[in-house]
C-alpha cells in the first residue's frame, strides 16, 4: 500500500449501518484516497457480515476490515496505532458526522512538530450550542490531582489540553509507540478513561504537547443501540467510577492521593455516594499494578 498522510481507526460493536454511513462519508471525500481506513468490528457475526458488505469497496485498496471476537477498547485503539501505515492515527467513534474541515484541521495541526496529539471539537446530541455558555470554561483540564476533571468539548477555544475526547481524536504514531500507547489494564466492558489516562501520560511528560483543535468538529450523534450502549447504564457507570480510581492511583503519588480524596470525597459523599465504593476499588486494583509492574 503506499504510504498515506494519515490513517482512520474506527471501532464498531453492533451496528454496521451506523459505521457503513460513516464510512460513505469518508469516501465521498476526494482526498480520500489519500487515507488509509482501519475499521476494528467487534459485533456478532450477523452484524460483521453486514458490515463486510459494506466495507467491500474500501478492501485492500485503501484499507481494512478486521473482525475481532470480543469487545475490548484498549485493545483495538492499541491495534490502530500497531497496524497504521500512516504517521498520523485519527481515532473516530463509528456514529461521527464530519464536517469539511474535521481531518484537514487535524493533519494541519502537525505542521508544528511541538505537537504529538489532537483533540477535535465535539458537540453531542443535547448539547447546548449556545458558545457562550463554553466560552469561559477550562478545556480538558485535570485539576487537584484528579478532584476535578473539566472535559468541555464544545468549547470554540483553541488552546494547550491535559487530554482528548475518545470520539475524536489524533496522535503521532511515534509517541504512541513511545509510550506504549492505551492502557490494557483498565477494565471493561467500556474501558473508560482510556484516552483522559494516555493524554495525561503524554501531556505531564510533555507539556504543550497536546492542542485542542475547535476546527476538527465532529457532530456526536451518540446513538441509543451498539457501540457503549450495548451495555446497561450500571455497568457502564460502574466502569467509569472504577477506572476513574484507577487512573488516579496510577498516575498520582501517595501525597497527591491524599490531597485528591480531602478534595473529592465530600462532594462523591453527597452527589454519588453508591459510586465511592467502586472508585476505591479501581484505586487499590491501580495500587497493586503499579507494585506489580
Amino acid at each position: 500500500m503506499a504510504k498515506r498522510e494519515i490513517t482512520i481507526v474506527i471501532g464498531t460493536l453492533n451496528r454496521p449501518a451506523v459505521a457503513a454511513k460513516l464510512l460513505k462519508q469518508i469516501a465521498a471525500d476526494p482526498r480520500s484516497t489519500n487515507w488509509e481506513i482501519l475499521v476494528f468490528d467487534q459485533s456478532d457475526s450477523k452484524n460483521y457480515r453486514l458490515l463486510k458488505h459494506e466495507f467491500q469497496p474500501f478492501d485492500s485498496a485503501q484499507g481494512k476490515l478486521i473482525h475481532l471476537n470480543e469487545p475490548n477498547t484498549c485493545h483495538y485503539l492499541n491495534l490502530g496505532w500497531q497496524k497504521a501505515a500512516s504517521p498520523i492515527v485519527l481515532y473516530l467513534d463509528d456514529d461521527v458526522e464530519l464536517t469539511k474541515s474535521t481531518i484537514d484541521s487535524h493533519l494541519n495541526a502537525y505542521r508544528n512538530p511541538q505537537i504529538l496529539g489532537v483533540a477535535g471539537r465535539v458537540i453531542n446530541n443535547n448539547d447546548d450550542y449556545d458558545v457562550s455558555i463554553h466560552h469561559n470554561r477550562d478545556t480538558s483540564r485535570i485539576k487537584s490531582f484528579g478532584a476535578v476533571i473539566d472535559k468541555n468539548f464544545a468549547s470554540t477555544n483553541k488552546s494547550f489540553i491535559d487530554f482528548p475526547y475518545g470520539c475524536n481524536m489524533s496522535f503521532r504514531k511515534s509517541i504512541l509507540q513511545k509510550t506504549g500507547g492505551f492502557d490494557e489494564k483498565l477494565h471493561g466492558p467500556i474501558y473508560a478513561y482510556n484516552e483522559v489516562d494516555l493524554g495525561y501520560r503524554i501531556s505531564k511528560k510533555y507539556p504543550r504537547s497536546i492542542v485542542f483543535e475547535p476546527e476538527a468538529l465532529v457532530y456526536h450523534h451518540r446513538y441509543p443501540s451498539g457501540g457503549t450502549r450495548h451495555y446497561s447504564p450500571a455497568e457502564i457507570i460502574k466502569n467509569t467510577n472504577f477506572n476513574y480510581g484507577y487512573f488516579i492511583a496510577k498516575n498520582f503519588c501517595w501525597w497527591q492521593n491524599i490531597l485528591f480524596w480531602i478534595r473529592r470525597l465530600p462532594y462523591q459523599l453527597i452527589r454519588e455516594p453508591g459510586q465511592t465504593i467502586n472508585i476505591l476499588k479501581g484505586f487499590i486494583n491501580g495500587k497493586f499494578s503499579i507494585f506489580n509492574s
